[in-house]
């Protein structure tokens, strides 16, 4: 009867053990559960549409080492909020080892991508510009005689008189020109680089190849021989006269920003020279005339000086 006994307490421990053990294991596995449930990331951007209305977007998130391996793709439309939640260990862990990509769906609009690092918690990828695709000129400005980096000239790109583009040239003179590929390709394109009274203005009509290419302009200074002055043009269609005369040929007209060496000065009339690009900007002539005095103004040394400076 004891040994009956004995066998029964011991099957009794035997189970009780093994239920605790069950017990704390399932207790040790819903915390590592819990533990791992918690370690996502939440992913989001912000659009900046302008004036375009794609249908829809597509953004994907990869690994930069290896593009092929999409952590997830997902599609969003105008009216959705662009947010993601992904597992936060599956990312690289890398300085900006991981690439975002929004792809307007719907007309000709550019990819965009953004690197960006793994973190906890959330991740805000920024404001995503959409862009149209365009073809890409990679310019040079450079100084025509020392062929030294022209910075910081202004370039406007145009087709048929309406303004395409506007973008800034960097400190070594270098820019990236995108015009538009859906753009009416019977019609040219011209640009106007200004360089606040560095250079005379330049403008002419330019190639626009598929896809990227490379273009570097020149520009040249006018010489100012001694005893005489630098005037720059103040307004477009300024007469540029045969004699000083009231009535005098006019030989053609001045646009604004248009230089002239001024040598002679009598009155309100001012005569000197203007430098006019000819043959596809290859050479160009010099021409003497008169304009008035309020259509032109001085650009003084102090200033031109000081830009020189800035450059060197």
């Amino acid at each position: 009867m004891v040994k009956q006994f004995n066998n029964f307490l011991t099957i009794i421990i035997f189970f009780s053990f093994s239920f605790s053990q069950v017990t704390d294991t399932l207790k040790e596995n819903s915390i590592d559960l819990k533990t791992k449930e918690s370690k996502v990331v939440t992913i989001s951007a912000k659009l900046s549409l302008g004036k375009f209305k794609p249908n829809a977007y597509r953004l994907s998130l990869f690994p930069r080492n290896r593009p092929s391996e999409i952590y997830i793709s997902r599609m969003f439309f105008p009216e959705d909020s662009i947010q993601v939640i992904l597992p936060e260990n599956i990312l690289n862990s890398d300085t900006l080892g991981n690439i975002a990509s929004l792809e307007p769906i719907g007309g000709s609009y550019e990819t965009i991508y953004r690197l960006f690092s793994k973190s906890s918690g959330e991740i805000d990828l920024g404001n995503f510009e959409i862009l149209p695709k365009t073809d890409i000129i990679k310019l040079n400005i450079i100084d025509g005689s020392d062929h030294s980096p022209v910075a910081e000239a202004l370039i406007n790109t145009f087709q048929s008189g309406v303004l395409i583009s506007t973008t800034t040239a960097d400190n070594m003179g270098y820019t990236r020109l995108r015009i538009p590929v859906d753009r009416d390709k019977e019609n040219s394109i011209s640009i106007l680089i200004e360089t606040g009274g560095r250079y005379p203005p330049w403008q002419g009509l330019i190639d626009v190849p598929e896809g990227q290419s490379d273009r570097t302009i020149q520009l040249f200074r006018l010489d100012v021989i001694p005893g005489a002055s630098l005037y720059s043009v103040i307004k477009d269609l300024t007469p540029f006269r045969r004699g000083p005369e009231n009535g005098s040929e006019i030989l053609f007209f001045l646009s604004r920003g248009d230089q002239l060496v001024i040598t002679k000065v009598a009155g309100n009339r001012l005569f000197g020279s203007v430098r006019i690009d000819l043959h596809d900007k290859q050479s160009s002539n010099f021409f003497a005339g008169w304009v008035m005095n309020q259509d032109v103004k001085l650009l003084s040394e102090p200033l031109i000086n000081q830009t020189e400076k800035k450059n060197e």
